[in-house]
């Protein structure tokens, strides 16, 4: 009788297991639809009122590139714009950007600068980061408050870092700003856009856009080419609309959504190198995208909210006091609430699409408090470092499935994301060794406690840390699944060490062996979609 129910549990679970590996999938799918539908409609709603994507305000280290302009002695970043002064060398500022310009479509250079004594730049390019440097004519904006310049980049003397005039290219990977000579002063820069050209007519949202399969001829009416699942088809359709496309429109795709969304990202990335301001619409969510673009043209693309981020750290602080100085006094509760509390910050940062391409100081404050309140919890501590044998050869026994899964799925001519050095291997360590910490030493500690089983405590942590890596829909499989192997071996050996070695192997070999339309990268929330 308890085989039989063993076995009847056995199969539940693994029932369970699928079924939430089949939605962590939809999960991902819907929010890469989401993605594309609220990227297409601004930029369907930019192209129906004539607005540019291109706009840099400079109001943190964000908005330049390295996180500083080049040269330049004293600078500020401020609610106006970015503030030079008691420069003695030519300064330089990188504008940052995801993806290629494209000059066809938005050949207009606009800056407004402060600057008490005028100022003198020139703008650099290059087609492509190994291109050669091309240098613009000298420019001058005239002394005063709030001076604006806005000249077609196409009309300008260029010439190349060996001397001779050249045209610009069609589009360009890098723009930076150079003022040469110094700064006389001080001087603010405001803003900086590219805006489209003068013969440009404006997207007509009013008009039905009709699908066409991407070989159909094309007539005077509004379409959208719907690409095939093939890559070669699709290069060949993606190549057919750059060589006839023109300022007047941007190029429009439809972006079929049968496929993983690794592969549909692919899809996307291929456009993009050959039309960087096409615009995309995904094929599951057309007309909800169409009818979002008229809502922005109407009423205007929604601006991100005002940071409260100091505000959310004095708050969390408190929290975090009373909830380590006076927990609930029952133990479920407790455990519950030191759960919720763990969690909350990843997941405000990963669900929120908080999480930059690096921390802001409040965010910084904010997990580093978020840590220390995980830290304090194992003390005094029930658990050990090292462990004993099993836990050693249980956490192997990860990375074998782990390698056997990456031989099995690696492809010799496609490459993977990799490893970028040993300085990422090292911090990859620590961090899986924090990971490990809060998903075993934590939740599933006090998973165990809430429920009063194992299974189900296994089964939460690992889906918890799944839902932890939104919306990369491999590394959520692969972390729910390598999660339920981790938190099982933690409920039986309570060692941290080899669970975190078994996680930081594991996931360095899946880097280095699966390929780009399996594993597109290891980033999470917002910047999964880059």
């Amino acid at each position: 009788m308890v085989t039989w129910r063993t076995g009847i549990l056995a199969a539940g679970f693994a029932v369970l297991v699928a079924a939430t590996m089949w939605a962590l999938d939809r999960h991902a799918r819907r929010e890469f639809t989401a993605h594309l539908r609220d990227r297409a409609a601004a930029g369907l709603a930019l192209a129906a009122t004539g607005g540019t994507p291109y706009q840099w305000r400079f109001r943190s280290d964000e908005d330049v590139v390295a996180g500083h302009p080049f040269g330049a002695t004293h600078f500020d970043f401020t609610d106006d714009g970015l503030s030079l002064s008691d420069s003695t060398e030519a300064v330089e500022v990188g504008l940052p950007r995801s993806r290629a310009l494209d000059l066809l479509h938005f050949p207009l250079f606009h800056i407004v600068i402060d600057s008490p004594a005028g100022a003198e730049l020139r703008l650099m390019i290059r087609e492509s980061l190994t291109s050669p440097t091309l240098t613009s004519a000298q420019l001058a904006v005239a002394a005063g408050a709030r001076r604006e310049l806005s000249v077609d980049l196409g009309e300008l003397d260029w010439s190349s870092s060996d001397g001779p005039a050249v045209r610009p290219p069609a589009r360009i990977a890098m723009l930076r700003l150079r003022f040469d000579p110094a700064p006389k002063g001080p001087l603010l820069i405001r803003e900086v856009g590219l805006g489209r050209p003068s013969s440009y007519l404006r997207l007509d949202l009013s008009r039905p856009i009709r699908i066409v399969d991407g070989g159909e001829a094309i007539a005077g009416d509004l379409v959208a080419r719907r690409l095939p699942e093939d890559a070669q088809a699709q290069l060949a359709i993606i190549a057919a609309a750059a060589a006839t496309q023109s300022a007047s429109a941007p190029p429009l795709f439809v972006l079929p959504q049968h496929t993983r969304v690794e592969q549909q990202m692919a899809v996307r990335n291929r456009v993009r190198t050959a039309l960087p301001d096409a615009i995309v619409l995904p094929e599951a969510a057309f007309e909800p995208t169409l009818a979002q673009a008229r809502e922005f043209a109407a009423t205007g693309i929604p601006k991100p909210k005002a940071s409260t981020q100091w505000q959310l750290d004095a708050l969390l602080a408190i929290v975090f006091l009373v909830a380590r100085l006076r927990p609930p006094r029952q133990a479920r509760l407790r455990a519950l609430v030191e759960i919720v509390l763990v969690l909350a910050v990843p997941a405000w940062m990963i669900f929120g699409g908080n999480a930059g391409a690096s921390l802001t100081t409040p965010q910084t404050v904010m997990v580093a408090m978020a840590v220390l309140y995980a830290i304090s919890l194992s003390i005094p501590r029930t658990w050990s470092w090292i462990g004993t044998s099993g836990a050693w050869w249980l956490a192997a026994g990860v990375v074998g499935l782990a390698l056997l899964l990456g031989l099995a799925l690696h492809q010799a001519d496609a490459a993977p994301a990799g490893v970028s050095g040993m300085r990422h291997v090292a911090r990859y360590l620590l961090w899986a060794l924090l990971q490990q910490y809060l998903v075993c030493a934590v939740c599933t500690e006090r998973w165990r406690t809430v429920t009063g089983d194992a299974l189900a405590a296994v089964y939460l942590a690992a889906l918890g840390f799944a839902l932890l890596h939104t919306p990369n829909p491999t590394l959520m499989l692969a972390t729910f699944i390598g999660g339920l192997c981790w938190c099982s071996i933690w409920l039986r050996y309570r060692a941290l060490l080899p669970l975190a070695l078994s996680h930081a192997i594991s996931a360095l070999l899946l880097s280095s062996l699966l390929p780009a339309d399996i594993l597109h990268s290891a980033e999470v929330s917002a910047r999964f979609f880059q």
